[in-house]
């Protein structure tokens, strides 16, 4: 992996909401590095900054209301897909105790042994 590719990379990790304003950043911010080829990760650190710093920056021009309203869909959407999970857990968990509780209901229902009596009637 280029030098290029690892220090976006380490870049793009580090924000906690990527929609479209951060990735209009980044894009941005990604034809900036390859303009720098062949140069070492700390060449480019000495550059821009350490990655930490890069998102420190962007998130100071930013305005709060706008990051606060963006995290808070994120939690919002974390706990709804984990939500669905547990529900769908619970669902399938039901089925499947339903399922087995019909099968050994249909096995205990037929008999195993069946005995005949023939009556002979005079």
């Amino acid at each position: 992996m280029t030098a290029n590719k690892r220090y976006y990379r380490d870049v793009k990790k580090l924000f906690p909401v990527y929609l479209k304003k951060e990735k209009l950043y980044l894009n941005q911010l990604k034809e900036q590095i390859d303009e720098y080829e062949d140069t070492s990760y700390e060449e480019l650190v000495d550059i821009f900054g350490n990655p930490i710093d890069i998102v420190k920056a962007y998130y100071d021009t930013i305005n709060s209301k706008y990051l606060l309203k963006r995290m808070n869909l994120k939690r919002i959407v974390t706990m709804t897909c984990i939500l669905v999970l547990l529900l769908s857990t619970l669902y399938l968990g039901y089925r499947t105790y339903s399922l087995h509780e019909a099968i050994n209901n249909f096995e205990t229902g037929i008999p195993a042994e069946i005995e005949e009596t023939i009556e002979v009637v005079e």
